[in-house]
């Protein structure tokens, strides 16, 4: 049984894309490792390390074996026998192939050499996943911008309706964050990529003389870069991966957490689209619950535990250290197809957000004019000093509270302000419009800096 989690054939699919989990298998992992192992018994038959027709051999049953429950069972025995990662993989080699294969099968490398290659690889394929996935949400947020550049809605902070903005504005910091986050991917891409055939403690003593010629030959057959010096110990590079890919499903927890707010019955200002059969709640047919928002924070926390947990694989003992590599194999895929799905989710939801511009103004209206209190303190300062100012809104909006009456009612009635603005310029105070003019501008200046960085 596999419970609730990734491996699940039920509930898998709400903890990674398909693509993603396809990455990660058994199945598809040991295939890529085969060939790996493939050709690093090529390259080795052409610099004279294995005999020639091994080489041949290997390359041909690494390419032709079968990868049935047979061939999972006996690997996984010889794990549980010997507690060494690979050695079950060699033993089902050995078992099913003659001495020519078996003999010179996985000659020269250490499980490293293999796993880091493969996992290199693997998180190329999974960087350019999330990055078309990032790039809908960035398409997404870049269409709500441009729409709702002029509806106006009410700024919250600690919670509390602040000041007129627009939700244009609001989307605009989603989108440069997003942004942001894209260069981020690009820019990692030159410290990934890199290819790991070093040997028992890197210094690549079982590759003879020409082992750097070997190394490199291995490195760009795969696709992967020779690496400067061994970095079985250095693993900054998974846990900056790591990083960053919390910074993508924390950015989708915020959005989401946000959504999840505005979408409260009391709010009603967004709404995620209705997808399919979704049901909220099988025991109160009513409910649309916003189910992606509230998965993005799930998915979110489990990017952040395995970033912290993977972060205590920094610290090595001499050469190599089982204790803090062996980490990622839980960690790295569970971040990296945890972290994939929010950038997904957050895609989808995005793409089909229902915006309620006519619940946003109701409830702009509905602050009884005291989200205007800034603006006109502001107005009075220029005539009174900003502290005298501050004195006179502040008053005057205790009075409103006090007696239930207007913001705007009790401000035209208060003689202080009577005689310092004219009637006019009270009618200035309290108009949205005129108040969101610089958010309106900064929608501009994001949209204008995404078509200079061709990001929208």
């Amino acid at each position: 049984m596999t419970g609730w989690s990734f491996g699940s054939r039920i509930y898998g699919g709400a903890w990674s894309t398909p693509e993603l989990q396809a990455l990660f298998d058994d199945a598809p992992r040991t295939r890529r490792w085969l060939d790996l192992l493939g050709t690093l018994a090529q390259v080795e038959g052409e610099f004279g390390l294995i005999p020639e027709a091994s080489a041949a051999a290997i390359v041909e049953a690494c390419r032709e074996v079968v990868l049935d429950d047979d061939f999972f069972a006996r690997f996984a025995a010889g794990y549980r026998a010997t507690g060494h990662s690979t050695a079950g993989l060699i033993d089902v080699i050995r078992q099913r192939y003659p001495e020519a294969v078996n003999e010179w099968f996985y000659f020269g490398a250490t499980v490293q050499d293999v796993t880091d290659s493969w996992l290199m690889l693997a998180l190329g394929e999974a960087r350019a996943l999330i990055l078309a996935d990032l790039d809908r949400s960035i398409a997404a947020a870049t269409a709500l911008c441009r729409d709702h550049r002029d509806t106006v809605m009410v700024g919250r902070t600690h919670g509390q309706q602040g000041l007129p903005i627009t939700f244009g504005f609001k989307v605009a910091g989603w989108l440069a964050e997003l942004r942001r986050h894209r260069r981020r991917f690009e820019e990692i891409e030159e410290r990934m990529g890199i290819g790991q055939l070093c040997g028992g403690v890197g210094s690549l003593s079982a590759l003879g003389r020409h082992g750097l010629e070997v190394q490199r030959a291995f490195c760009e057959r795969v696709g992967l870069r020779p690496p400067l010096t061994s970095w079985t110990a250095s693993r900054d590079v998974l846990v900056e991966w790591a990083q960053l890919l919390t910074l993508a499903a924390g950015t989708a927890d915020r959005i989401g957490h946000e959504v999840y707010s505005l979408q409260r019955d009391e709010i009603g200002e967004v709404r995620e689209g209705a997808v399919g059969e979704q049901i909220g709640s099988i025991t109160m047919p009513h409910k649309r619950n916003p189910e992606i928002a509230e998965h993005l924070g799930t998915l979110s926390r489990v990017v952040r535990a395995n970033t912290s947990a993977l972060a205590e694989s920094l610290p090595h003992d001499h050469e190599r250290d089982g204790r803090s590599w062996k980490l990622e194999w839980h960690a790295v895929p569970e971040l990296t197809m945890a972290g994939g799905k929010a950038v997904r989710l957050l895609g989808e939801m995005l793409s089909n957000l229902e915006v309620q511009a006519d619940r946003m103004r109701a409830n702009l209206d509905a602050c009884d004019g005291r989200i205007y209190s800034e603006v006109l303190m502001l107005a009075l300062a220029g005539k009174l000093g900003k502290q005298s100012a501050h004195r006179l809104v502040h008053q005057a909006a205790g009075r409103a509270g006090e007696e239930r009456r207007a913001f705007r009612e009790v401000v035209g009635q208060d003689p202080d302000i009577a005689r310092t603005l004219t009637g006019a310029e009270i009618e200035r105070v309290f108009n949205a419009g005129l108040q969101t003019a610089q958010c309106q501008a900064l929608v501009d200046r994001v949209l204008a800096g995404g078509a200079r960085d061709g990001a929208a």
